[in-house]
């Protein structure tokens, strides 16, 4: 049985900065996920069609990095909406898929808090 809350997928290599995301987004609503590279997130997209929101470190361990992942999920699924948070060079609006939203890190909750609930983020597209 699927909840009734939006899904949100945290893909992040450090647990403990992972499972914060996590909490910040369970307190805002969202059923949560987490992958610790592009490949987990893959897997975990496919399972769970009802993900909406996607929050990718841009700077993954692995084969493929956040920047890659956020792309591929913009031409595969773009309802989807994505939040790249880094916390070296900032991503430019240029290096990442249209209407995805920058984070630089680490951030407080309340910065997660407001861009998750922003209604350009939650609109449809």
């Amino acid at each position: 049985m699927r909840s009734s809350r939006p899904a949100a997928l945290i893909v992040e290599d450090q647990p403990f900065v992972g499972m914060v995301a996590s909490d910040i987004l369970r307190e805002s609503g969202f059923e949560t996920f987490h992958a610790f590279d592009a490949e987990g997130a893959a897997q975990v997209l496919d399972e769970h069609p009802e993900i909406e929101l996607v929050v990718t470190d841009a700077e993954l361990h692995g084969t493929s990095d956040g920047l890659m992942l956020a792309h591929r999920v913009f031409e595969e699924r773009p309802d989807v909406r994505l939040v790249v948070t880094a916390a070296g060079k900032q991503p430019s609006a240029s290096d990442m898929p249209r209407g995805a939203r920058a984070l630089r890190k680490p951030y407080a909750s309340g910065e997660l808090r407001t861009i998750v609930a922003a209604r350009s983020l939650l609109a449809d597209a």
